[in-house]
């Protein structure tokens, strides 16, 4: 009997050592099968709207006058809207919880907003929970003292896989992609400019560059950390790598 209860002891402490690693791995793998569910969804609505309207997204008619939520609103009902199963548009309410909804940097000491606002961008809930944040505007750019550029319009996304609920916090369920990566919709080959791609990305860049000592970084230490940890994550094919900021 006592062999028993200390066998069943051993077990019981096994489990307790493991379980928590084994749980904490296994909401990671969901988490990292829901973002590459959403880009695979909103690359495929620019698949499919590339059908309509031609294959290079830098000759689609944006907008240039007026501001960057109305171009924002444009770009979404013209081009991705169509094409995706949406179950709320906020356009430019700004109702709560889905129509603004703050997020954090990686390190959770500075508040970012999702929100539907004129001057900002637009919000879109998917059928599969997704909050979508669009922006399209001269609103890219890594460094600080790093000049905007005027003739190119940027569309940025930040998109929270559970919505309003969980973390909000970059890197951990808010991620950013940017339709041509890091060169933008003007530059870079066809292929990469027409497409998503995670923010700031470019394939030329190693991957520790991603969780470097960085503005934007997958890096608790640095300004507007996390925005280029879904960068981090495509460059490592699809894995978290073994420098990811847990």
């Amino acid at each position: 009997m006592s062999e028993v209860l200390i066998t069943l002891g051993i077990i019981g402490i096994v489990a307790a050592m493991t379980l928590p690693s084994l749980i904490a791995n296994h909401r990671r793998q969901v988490m990292l099968t829901k973002v590459k569910q959403t880009y695979t969804i909103l690359n495929n609505a620019l698949e499919r709207a590339k059908v309509e309207n031609g294959t290079d997204v830098n000759n689609w008619y944006i907008p240039t006058k007026g501001s960057q939520g109305e171009k924002s609103m444009f770009f979404a009902e013209t081009y991705m809207l169509p094409y995706l199963q949406v179950i709320k548009y906020c356009k430019d309410n700004q109702e709560k919880p889905y129509c603004y909804s703050p997020y954090s940097t990686l390190s959770g000491d500075y508040t970012e907003y999702m929100v539907a606002k004129n001057d900002l961008g637009t919000i879109f809930l998917l059928n599969n929970g997704v909050s979508v944040f669009l922006r399209v505007g001269e609103i890219a750019t890594s460094e600080p003292g790093e000049e905007y550029d005027e003739t190119v319009s940027r569309v940025l996304i930040t998109f929270d896989i559970d919505g309003p609920k969980g973390y909000n916090r970059k890197g951990y369920d808010v991620f950013m992609i940017e339709l041509g990566g890091a060169e933008g919709p003007a530059k870079g080959n066809n292929a990469d400019r027409n497409r998503f791609l995670p923010y700031l990305y470019e394939a030329s860049k190693p991957c520790d560059y991603y969780v470097s000592e960085r503005n934007h970084a997958c890096n608790r230490n640095v300004t507007y950390g996390g925005s280029m940890c879904l960068a981090y994550i495509v460059c490592n094919g699809w894995d978290f790598g073994d420098k990811y900021p847990w």
